[in-house]
């Protein structure tokens, strides 16, 4: 039985597509994102104190779900590239669950 794992990002964005970038997470990432087979919840939030502005936490149900069609779907939409070009620090970790 595979483990669930943990998909943890980091990322600041230029000042002038902050608004943009905060849309296009809470209208088409996540919503999009939690209708792909396999992904449990998604969550994000904002540092106050300095390091990588935005923090987004995704549970999935296993390394697979990376793996999919419908995963990458979500990732390159045409939102998603206009916006990745303003991303700074960006930072993607994976964890295994134990």
């Amino acid at each position: 039985m595979q483990k669930h794992i943990l998909i943890i990002v980091c990322t600041n964005v230029v000042p002038e597509m902050e608004e943009e970038f905060n849309r296009r997470y809470d209208e088409e990432h996540i919503p999009r994102l939690l209708r792909v087979p396999g992904v449990l919840w998604a969550k994000r939030g904002m540092n106050t104190r300095g390091g990588p502005k935005y923090i987004a936490v995704y549970e999935h149900e296993s390394v697979e779900v990376q793996k999919t069609e419908a995963y990458r779907e979500v990732l390159e939409t045409d939102w998603a590239n206009k916006i990745r070009p303003y991303l700074r620090n960006f930072v993607r970790e994976i964890y295994q669950l134990l």
